[in-house]
């Protein structure tokens, strides 16, 4: 994700350093930790926010097996450094790290573990309400669930806290078996009553598109506080956008691909559309939530995160060429 939103972004900075999007990761004192840094630099992105960990920890690797058409035959992950810490022991609480860089939007994925996600959402919280006091705007959060298994790690925080405290996820970027699953989960910790038959049959508009009733279960998810704006991958039909006020869909933007590879794709949506979406809310900072020109905003993100993913289903790389291109004359 973030090197997608780097390389969106880099028409409008002159250098690296000045790209707005900074990855903060852990990674091990090993050989891949080193290739980490050197792909990096390479790629044109961000180092500082790396940082290694005493001990044995590993840097996360993730290698995967492709058929001839593109498609995961099986892979092999270690990610279990990214539960161990989010940010850097120097920097102190994450509360505090987050004032010292302040960010507009923060994106986070499973990979964190859920114990790291209800950390960071604590403390997203707490600067959120240091930051609406000053009269300044309040911080997105984006987060893109990585598998079905992971999709759920954000659950536990809400569990925790009262209703009435509640800042919701600003975006979330499942597909319809992630969701299925969050909301299930959701049920089952309690944050949501089971839904009726009765409140299950699909909307005739999306009945070619999604089961009957994932919609409903989508809605219930926002209107409990737990989601602001759900991203719904619906693969080929492209994504449905569910909020408090309204519902729309995003076909995919015409044009035939070849397929090369069809992993990565769903981190490419994520990465663009935050780029896309910082890049327009740091040029339109007094537009409330849930307006036309909000939804605008949100539309045009989606838009050029569904290029991006075309343009990484076309590529034998993990990002797709051209990532720069897609900004242009978007404002």
């Amino acid at each position: 994700m973030a090197e997608t939103a780097t390389r969106v972004l880099s028409p409008f900075h002159s250098a690296s350093s000045s790209s707005p999007v900074k990855l903060v990761s852990p990674h091990g004192n090993d050989a891949f930790g080193l290739l980490l840094h050197a792909g990096m630099q390479q790629a044109g992105m961000r180092t500082e926010g790396l940082f290694s960990l005493d001990g044995r920890e590993r840097t996360a690797v993730c290698s995967l097996m492709l058929d001839g058409l593109g498609d995961l035959i099986s892979g092999v992950a270690d990610m279990d450094i990214g539960k161990i810490a989010l940010s850097p022991a120097s920097q102190g609480s994450l509360k505090a790290f987050l004032e010292e860089e302040s960010p507009r939007l923060v994106v986070f994925d499973g990979n964190i573990g859920s114990d790291q996600a209800s950390q960071l959402l604590a403390a997203c919280e707490a600067h959120q309400a240091g930051a609406l006091e000053s009269g300044q705007m309040g911080l997105l959060t984006l987060f893109e669930p990585t598998s079905v298994s992971k999709s759920t790690i954000f659950l536990s925080h809400f569990a925790g806290s009262s209703p009435s405290k509640r800042q919701p996820i600003s975006f979330a970027t499942p597909n319809a078996v992630e969701l299925e699953q969050i909301h299930a989960t959701t049920v089952d910790l309690g944050l949501l009553p089971p839904l009726s038959p009765s409140s299950l049959p699909g909307s005739a508009e999306f009945k070619d598109v999604l089961a009957p009733g994932t919609l409903a279960k989508a809605q219930a998810l926002v209107d409990a506080g737990l989601l602001s704006t759900i991203l719904l991958k619906v693969g080929v039909h492209g994504v449905i956008t569910v909020s408090h006020t309204r519902v729309e869909h995003h076909r995919i933007p015409a044009g035939e691909v070849q397929v090369v590879n069809t992993t990565g794709c769903g981190d490419s949506f994520a990465g663009a559309f935050t780029a896309v979406f910082s890049h327009l809310i740091e040029r339109n900072q007094k537009v409330k939530q849930e307006t036309p020109a909000w939804h605008q905003m949100v539309d045009k993100a989606v838009k050029i995160g569904q290029l991006a993913a075309r343009r990484t289903l076309a590529s034998t790389r993990a990002v797709g060429e051209g990532m720069h291109l897609l900004l242009q004359g978007c404002h």
